[in-house]
């Protein structure tokens, strides 16, 4: 699978499995003691009941399969019985029973035996469902690292970081849960020559041309930068010392096709990553002029159109090493 699959999957979502818990103690309500079978105490527990199955089969909390049709048979026989008690077959209204008056226990079986059925395909279906524990990373917990990585940088420095390199470093945070370590390094690598750029043209004054998109450019024009007395704005030193060390042990790794990355290692390079970005757009920000929200808009906007168009030709071929 290629990792930018992962970059903004909209069919990963976060799993709550109270929700099962939950269906079932409303299915198994409708057969509490509590209530005797009495109509007039049976409104809640097939309401609640139908509601909770209703949902699941709709896809909530996860999508059924082969238990579906299971989940329905037993959905129509609970809305059956419960419109046959509590809505008045002439008006199509609700109506309150009172009194004594008992559900047959036949109907109360039928439902019991459909939920046994139910349950059985149920059980069937999650023993071989897509289901997996991610466990913590490093310090990262993750949850932040599947649902929002992004939010590790402060929201004033996200005005700054490109919706791009935002979508990068929540990819890098999704693979990394999941332990995909190479992937990892290949979304923060990414990420990093996003702002990487836009920290280069700041210190220019130029627009980079697509054939001067490299890493490698970008840290050697930089380098000639920080040594310019003559230079307005000269680039951090000790930031580039930093990337340069990012190039060497990660980036040019990767040109080898038999090149992979740990788990571990790709998680020391995600708290050099944020450090990173956060560095560049500390600087980025401290540096730019003052802007109005329009302009700021705009000006993050064509950013990205930018980045975007060099995605696709980003590589880590032999040419773009050194």
């Amino acid at each position: 699978m290629h990792t930018g699959q992962l970059k903004s999957d909209k069919n990963m979502k976060h799993l709550n499995p109270y929700r099962f818990y939950e269906l079932a103690a409303k299915l198994h309500g409708l057969f509490s003691n509590t209530y005797q079978n009495r109509v007039a105490d049976m409104f809640g527990p097939l309401t609640e009941a139908q509601t909770s199955l209703d949902s699941l089969i709709k896809g909530d909390p996860i999508p059924l399969e082969t238990s579906k049709a299971a989940a329905t048979r037993l959905l129509n026989k609970i809305s059956s019985v419960f419109n046959r008690y509590f809505i008045d077959q002439a008006s199509k209204q609700i109506k309150n029973p009172s009194g004594e008056d008992r559900i047959d226990s036949h109907e109360l079986a039928l439902i019991q035996g459909l939920v046994d059925k139910f349950e059985h395909a149920l059980a069937a279906e999650l023993n071989h469902a897509p289901t997996y524990v991610a466990r913590k990373r490093g310090i990262y917990s993750t949850y932040d690292l599947i649902e929002n990585a992004h939010e590790t940088f402060p929201p004033s420095l996200l005005e700054i970081i490109s919706e791009t390199a935002q979508n990068e470093f929540d990819a890098a945070g999704r693979t990394l849960a999941f332990g995909m370590g190479t992937a990892t390094v290949v979304h923060l690598l990414r990420a990093i020559e996003v702002v990487l750029k836009q920290y280069y043209e700041l210190h220019s004054g130029t627009t980079v041309a697509k054939t001067e998109r490299t890493y490698a450019i970008y840290l050697k024009k930089l380098a000639t930068l920080s040594e310019d007395d003559n230079a307005s704005m000269r680039p951090d030193k000790r930031l580039l010392q930093m990337l340069a060390q990012i190039k060497e042990h990660y980036r040019n790794p990767l040109t080898a096709p038999e090149s992979s990355f740990t788990v571990d290692q790709a998680t020391s390079l995600f708290g050099l990553g944020t450090a990173a970005i956060t560095l560049m757009s500390e600087q980025i920000l401290a540096k730019q002029k003052p802007k109005s929200g329009k302009e700021a808009k705009a000006s993050k906007e064509a950013s990205s159109v930018s980045e975007d168009e060099e995605d696709d030709s980003y590589s880590f071929g032999v040419a773009q090493t050194g």
